[in-house]
């Protein structure tokens, strides 16, 4: 399975390079976590749900993250994807998780995937850092800048840091150690660095992931404990690199609700009022429609409206769940691989 997924990856994306394809196939994929449709004995279809944690408000809930979505052009339109969609969802309800999240490789992929009740959760945006700092040729810092070792000590320091600063965010995907090593080898690939700031008692107090490339500097992640060192790290990235402009690229992140009861089970202590929600709409996994009573802090599914108010009742169709669960809430979702 392993060898006709990883030809038909190569086959679907011609621009990832064979080492990026080694490194995912040895270190990420596994049959366990593959979906696949088999034609005529070959994998002309598949998917990878790869397990993260994610951080939502004060909880950690297990999710997958939808990778490597691919079909062969000699049975493309005819379905695939979709069926293959609809059992990773069930796979996913099955394996526990509340919730999956994917990165659409384009802008047009966001309606295909809407049909399957993802919802963007967190805008790609573009952000130009070097404009937030001043006199740059005149800087000074207190902090001290070292590139990664790729030693495990100084990995597991950093990617603790990492995860501290991400569990900061009221919604993010966390990375653990094992990941992290997959995510660094990947920018490293790309020719990517790893910075370091530390302050005058060597404790670290800021990390950026970035790509240097044709005269501008690419941020893929900047983590920080505050603003003040943000912009120092952002400084001496211009000074370092003697470039005019430093890029942040946040990529748009969607989201589809697996688990409807756990995920209202999460946020039942955190708002206040009573609420009856009429789940809807879930065609793949009916388990998620139905009433849900949430008040004084707990969430529990009815059979029956009862006799509450019309006042506290709301019909919510499963494609519209995570816009509802992620109000007022920035989900960060980054350092994810394709």
């Amino acid at each position: 399975m392993r060898e006709q997924v990883k030809d038909l990856w190569k086959l679907c994306f011609p621009d990832d390079s064979d080492d990026f394809v080694e490194l995912y196939f040895r270190t990420r994929y596994s049959d366990e976590i593959n979906s696949a449709i088999i034609e005529s004995g070959r994998v002309v279809s598949a998917l990878q749900r790869v397990p993260y944690p994610m951080r939502f408000m004060e909880s950690v809930i297990p999710v997958a993250y939808i990778s490597g979505a691919c079909t062969h052009p000699d049975f493309r339109s005819a379905g695939l994807m979709s069926r293959l969609l609809d059992e990773a969802h069930l796979k996913m309800y099955a394996d526990g998780k509340y919730m999956s999240v994917l990165i659409p490789a384009n802008e047009g992929l966001i309606g295909y995937y809407s049909r399957f009740g993802y919802v963007v959760s967190s805008q790609q945006k573009e952000k130009l850092l070097t404009g937030m700092c001043e006199n740059v040729d005149n800087f000074k810092c207190d902090l001290a800048f070292s590139e990664l070792r790729r030693s495990n000590y100084e990995l597991e320091e950093v990617c603790n840091f990492i995860n501290q600063q991400l569990s900061t965010y009221t919604v993010s995907i966390l990375h653990p150690v094992d990941d992290m090593e997959i995510v660094l080898s990947d920018l490293y690939l790309s020719g990517g660095e790893v910075w370091c700031a530390s302050d005058a008692d060597g404790k670290l107090c800021g990390v950026v992931l970035l790509i240097n490339s044709d005269g501008s500097v690419i941020v893929k992640e900047l983590l920080s404990v505050d603003k003040q060192s943000e912009a120092a790290i952002i400084r001496f990235v211009s000074l370092h690199y003697g470039v005019s402009r430093v890029e942040h690229l946040s990529p748009c992140g969607m989201a589809r609700v697996i688990n409807a009861y756990e995920m209202l089970k999460q946020i039942s202590g955190k708002i206040e009022g009573e609420y009856l929600l009429e789940v809807y709409g879930d065609n793949v996994i009916p388990e998620n429609n139905g009433l849900y009573h949430i008040s004084g802090g707990s969430c529990r599914k009815m059979v029956q409206k009862n006799n509450f108010s019309d006042s506290v009742y709301q019909k919510i169709h499963i494609c519209d769940m995570p816009s509802w669960l992620f109000r007022n809430l920035e989900p960060h979702i980054s350092l994810m691989l394709d």
